[in-house]
């Protein structure tokens, strides 16, 4: 297939979609130090209130990409596709990802999910890619679990002749 490039915006549903999720803990813990650090301010001192400063020192990214969500709200993503790569181009950052890596190409609602090997996942909705290219990062994707079975079935099989 020759190479392609897909250029969309995804909302800020979208984005909280994908983007929240590694920062679940963080979450937790900040409102769980909140919560800790205002009642100690309430029961003991007001010097305490000083430690409601430290979650934002500490997950000072969350507390970005919270403002980035609230003030921005949607981002635009380019990717180009070649023989080799996925190239990804989102808020002036690039990242290149080998196609040999995508391990997994699935609808839900109106979007394509690309998963790949190095933890990206890739939101891309319907209107944004045509059946073609799907079919095409998924052929990568049926390569790569095939190629994972075979390493995992060839270690079964060395371990097992080493018995």
């Amino acid at each position: 297939m020759t190479p392609f490039t897909l250029a969309y915006t995804l909302t800020r549903r979208q984005r909280l979609r994908v983007e929240l999720v590694p920062w679940l803990p963080a979450i937790a813990g900040t409102i769980g130090f909140s919560v800790g650090a205002a009642y100690l301010t309430y029961a003991a001192s007001s010097w305490f209130l000083v430690l409601l400063a430290l979650p934002v020192v500490m997950y000072r990214g969350l507390f970005l990409f919270a403002f980035d969500l609230i003030v921005r709200g949607g981002r635009t993503v380019t990717i180009h596709v070649d023989d080799e790569a996925l190239v990804v181009d989102t808020a002036g950052q690039q990242k290149r990802l080998p196609l040999q890596g995508v391990l997994q190409v699935f609808r839900a609602d109106d979007l394509w999910t690309v998963l790949h090997l190095d933890g990206t996942v890739l939101l891309i909705p319907d209107s944004a890619i045509s059946p073609e290219q799907i079919a095409f990062l998924r052929v990568f994707a049926h390569r790569t679990i095939r190629a994972a079975r075979a390493e995992e079935e060839a270690a079964l099989t060395s371990e097992s002749g080493m018995s």
